[in-house]
């Protein structure tokens, strides 16, 4: 039997990713009326980078499902606008180790403010319980399917 459009809209990835790709459209927007010249994924790789600085390359890319060559765009993105710094590493000279320069550092505030007002219109009219209780759900199936669970 096949599915209808009906059903593929209540499906759970798909609504997965639609909420996924409407926060990201979102955060670009939002960016595009700032002076930032950021958008939605260098935003995260920058948040990243400041609760992990000094990780290597292969692991942000990891983390983010994105491979080598999409990682070294947005990093290489974010190098040109000052706002990270590659660094060999010392035990593997074949990695890069990712840090936030004091510019990048500087913009994270502002970054931090955006998402969470972006959050925020993302949860209006959602119970505090609902909101923790789809967090738990959605690290319980990145985790049956092997993703990153924080």
């Amino acid at each position: 039997m096949a599915d209808t459009p009906a059903d593929l809209d209540s499906h759970l990835g798909r609504l997965m990713g639609m909420a996924a790709k409407a926060m990201r459209a979102r955060l670009d927007h939002i960016l595009s009326q700032s002076e930032l010249d950021l958008r939605a994924d260098h935003m995260i790789l920058l948040g990243f980078v400041a609760e992990h600085e000094g990780i290597n390359q292969q692991r942000i890319a990891e983390h983010f499902f994105h491979d080598k060559t999409a990682m070294t765009r947005l990093i290489d993105a974010l190098e040109e606008r000052k706002l990270v710094v590659r660094k060999p590493d010392k035990a593997d000279r074949r990695q890069n180790l990712i840090y936030l320069t004091a510019a990048g550092k500087q913009i994270g505030p502002r970054l931090r403010a955006i998402a969470t007002e972006t959050e925020k219109a993302a949860l209006k009219g959602i119970s505090r319980a609902d909101v923790k209780l789809c967090k738990e759900v959605l690290r319980q199936v990145n985790r049956n399917l092997g993703g990153w669970a924080s």
